[in-house]
């Protein structure tokens, strides 16, 4: 995190504002060819996810500062995480990754209900037995389940979409992922800890082709890393909520009691890399973030076939 804002993110406030502002109307025009996606994708999904326009932004002022307010809410956040205790990190990381989704996904569309009304995910059956954690996933209008449209919008394959951007022909559509993460909307956490995004790929190519599924060439790959980001996110939500609803449960988890409890310490750390890490080849949110804001301001952005 302290990487990335020495890039993008090292403007003072009011000049924040202003390169914000700038970015977001360079991917109003650069996204412009593509804005028949996002009414195929409501078609589909009965999501009300909608382009942003210069004329909405125009008429909204507020968007930009509330996306920029959640920005430095997620650095805020982080610093506060990096220097408190392993019993409260988990809760103040969470929050830090779950301001930036929001200004990741605000960023680049909008809804009809303006903002989410809940986080979308919930965790239960928080037992000694972690590897049975239960985590539901609504398929409706909670915030996770924006980040996966957002994904989904900007050309990304996700196994946690129901829906992915496909070919047919020159034209992109989205047709039904045909090799869900889970066919039901709950699962174990051990379930979410083994799961291999990029096994999970190379068998969809293996079982149904890849010639028709969609490139982001800013996120170098579209479906696998995305994937992981997302995964990651999620065991870090199970994290937070353990560390807030039962903190004897969590202290346990970190001093490695059994050998689930240290492969979901173990997780969890990763997933703090996953999204935080900004370094060489690094795979992580703010480093493909990073790339995707330096492609939009060198005007670049495109969705093609995968080569």
């Amino acid at each position: 995190m302290e990487a990335a804002q020495k890039s993008w993110f090292s403007y003072e406030p009011f000049t924040l504002l202003s390169a914000y502002r700038v970015f977001q109307r360079r991917f109003i025009t650069f996204y412009s060819p593509y804005e028949y996606l996002l009414k195929d994708f409501r078609t589909a999904t009965n999501h009300q996810i909608y382009p942003i326009t210069a004329e909405y932004l125009d008429s909204n002022h507020e968007v930009a500062e509330e996306n920029v307010a959640l920005l430095k809410n997620a650095i805020e956040l982080w610093r506060n995480a990096a220097q408190t205790t392993d019993a409260i990190a988990p809760m103040l990381f969470h929050y830090s990754w779950h301001c930036f989704n929001s200004f990741f996904a605000y960023t680049f569309f909008r809804w009809e209900r303006q903002h989410s009304q809940s986080h979308g995910i919930c965790v239960s059956n928080m037992s000694d037995d972690v590897g049975k954690i239960k985590i539901t996933i609504s398929k409706k209008d909670g915030i996770f389940q924006r980040i996966v449209d957002t994904w989904s919008c900007l050309g990304c394959s996700l196994a946690f979409s129901d829906y992915f951007p496909m070919f047919e022909g020159d034209v992109i559509g989205f047709r039904s992922n045909q090799m869900s993460f889970q066919e039901s909307n709950s699962f174990e956490l051990v379930q979410l800890l083994n799961f291999n995004p990029y096994d999970y790929e190379r068998r969809y190519w293996k079982e149904f082709g890849r010639e028709k599924l969609v490139h982001n060439p800013s996120f170098s790959n579209s479906m696998g890393t995305p994937t992981r980001i997302v995964q990651s996110y999620l065991t870090l939500f199970v994290a937070s909520s353990v560390a807030r609803y039962r903190p004897i449960l969590w202290s346990s988890i970190l001093s490695g009691e059994s050998e689930d409890k240290t492969a979901f310490a173990l997780a969890y750390r990763d997933a703090l890399l996953m999204y935080a890490q900004f370094g060489l080849n690094s795979q992580s949110f703010l480093h493909r973030f990073s790339l995707l804001i330096n492609d939009l301001m060198g005007g670049k952005f495109e969705l093609k076939h995968l080569p």
